[in-house]
């Protein structure tokens, strides 16, 4: 069961224990104590942050420093239930919210409200986390209630909610749990939000101005719209801010001949970054689409030292990452029955013969380049080895064909309307992956082995256990 892992992780005493104890007003500064945010360091053009996290050490790299104060719209309360956008988007946290995170903070923060919160409506307090918030505090997910668009080609048939919400879902009223997006290395996004709900405008810079507005009154309960001012302000912010891990036990990322961090994305890979960068189906298409660790891979000079003391582990954990990254660029993966690519309403059902980087094909990055909604599997209601038990599912039947699905998220369906589009997400960035476990847009992978092992099982690759332990490292060291 999904809430099980609460239990297991911290504890039911422990998490008493924090709910119980009476907290300050939650405020940007006791967050940042909580995650334990260091001071920034500069260079001649560019702000540098970093912050621990499970494996060692990720890196902010800004063309400014960062204000965290109220001064900076990204942290000021802009609604009425005291919200604001790094509620849910933490620095340590690679921009975004953990889990475990959530279990340090006191039972009144905001964070709990509204859809920090399994069923609570607009305006019901929430007092008892550890009852009303088992998604966030299990999962570190926020509730979605979206409709099925007028003119819909499809119906909502049957549903089961084991979560119980006093109010069941209806076609008004379709309850999912998803995972906030890390805020920070949006310059680099080609889909805003899981379902491409805001991809409205004609620039990505746009859509991410809607969204910062549609956030404030969405999630922050806000009154009225904000500013464009403010929404540019936003999104300066956001797009100005890259992240990525610098440090994982001990092995410096950017060093012999690596480059690893968050500067490397600013200063390299932000220059060369277009929307439909190396996209896998226009001429052109490389799969070596990570070359960050290339001096670690197989047969470079840079996989060994030759030192003595703590060198050898260094070596060897150097020497994984490159390892791993070349099985992501290289390793082949027969792409089968992928709605979106080659599903039943595709125009070719034939293999793809691919790679990782078929689907996270923008170069040092790692999503898709263009706007592309799939399903791979994680909204399934017995996705292999993924933790969905206790999500709640949705039958939908096709008008004109009598066709169902069912799915644990309607995903980019709900937005077009299609049922073609049930089930279909985007994928995200790669980079800071260690800082923000769990994974997927439900949070049903606990971490980077369980994701690894999905996509062995779900596409029969045959990973050596070796060759997952290297992805492994490879994927912490984004």
């Amino acid at each position: 069961m999904r809430s099980e892992r609460l239990i297991s992780n911290v504890g039911l005493a422990v998490a008493s224990f924090v709910f119980a104890t009476a907290g300050c007003e939650s405020t940007v500064g006791q967050r940042e104590d909580i995650a334990e945010s260091t001071n920034a360091a500069t260079s001649a053009s560019l702000f540098v942050d970093t912050t621990r996290d499970l494996t060692g050490v990720a890196e902010t790299a800004s063309p400014s420093p960062i204000d965290r104060t109220s001064g900076n719209p990204f942290f000021r309360s802009m609604g009425t239930n005291g919200r604001f956008c790094g509620t849910c988007h933490v620095e340590s946290l690679g921009w975004t919210m953990t889990p475990s995170f959530a279990r340090l903070l006191p039972a009144d923060d905001p964070l709990f409200l509204l859809d920090g919160s399994d069923c609570l409506p607009p305006g019901v307090p929430n007092p008892d986390p550890i009852h009303d918030s088992t998604q966030m505090l299990g999962y570190g997910t926020i509730r979605i209630d979206l409709p099925i668009p007028d003119g819909a080609d499809y119906t909502l048939v049957s549903y089961t909610d084991p979560l119980g919400c006093p109010t069941p879902p209806s076609a008004s009223d379709i309850r999912m749990y998803r995972r906030p997006l890390p805020s920070a290395n949006s310059a680099f996004l080609a889909t805003v939000m899981w379902d491409g709900r805001e991809n409205v405008a004609s620039s990505i810079t746009d859509d991410l101005k809607h969204q910062s507005n549609d956030a404030t009154l969405g999630h922050a309960q806000g009154t009225s719209a904000i500013s464009d001012a403010l929404q540019s302000e936003l999104v300066a912010f956001e797009t100005g801010t890259f992240f990525g891990q610098r440090n994982i036990t001990g092995l410096d990322l950017a060093s012999q001949g690596a480059q690893g961090g968050a500067e490397y994305l600013y200063t390299d890979v932000l220059p060369g970054f277009s929307i439909g960068i190396n996209d896998p189906f226009q001429p052109g298409f490389t799969s070596k689409v990570f070359t960050i660790f290339s001096a670690w891979e197989p047969g470079s000079l840079h996989t060994t030292s030759g030192g003595t003391g703590a060198q050898p582990a260094l070596d060897a954990r150097r020497a994984a990452i490159g390892r791993g990254e070349a099985l992501f660029n290289t390793k082949p993966i027969s792409i089968t029955d992928v709605p979106g690519l080659n599903g039943p309403n595709d125009a070719s059902r034939a293999p793809i013969a691919g790679f990782c980087g078929t689907c996270h094909d923008t170069p040092n990055v790692g999503h898709h380049s263009v706007s592309l909604a799939l399903d791979l599997g994680v909204t399934a209601p017995n996705a292999v080895g993924l933790d969905v038990a206790e999500l709640p599912t949705y039958t939908f039947r096709e008008t004109a064909t009598g066709r169902t699905i069912t799915v644990t998220d309607g995903g980019r369906g709900l937005i077009t309307g299609k049922f073609a589009d049930l089930g279909k997400t985007k994928g995200p960035i790669l980079r800071g992956l260690a800082a923000r476990a769990p994974y997927f847009h439900n949070g049903s992978a606990a971490d980077l082995s369980t994701v690894v092992d999905f996509y062995d099982t779900r596409f029969s690759i045959g990973f050596s256990l070796q060759e997952k332990r290297d992805l492994v490292a490879f994927l912490s060291a984004l």
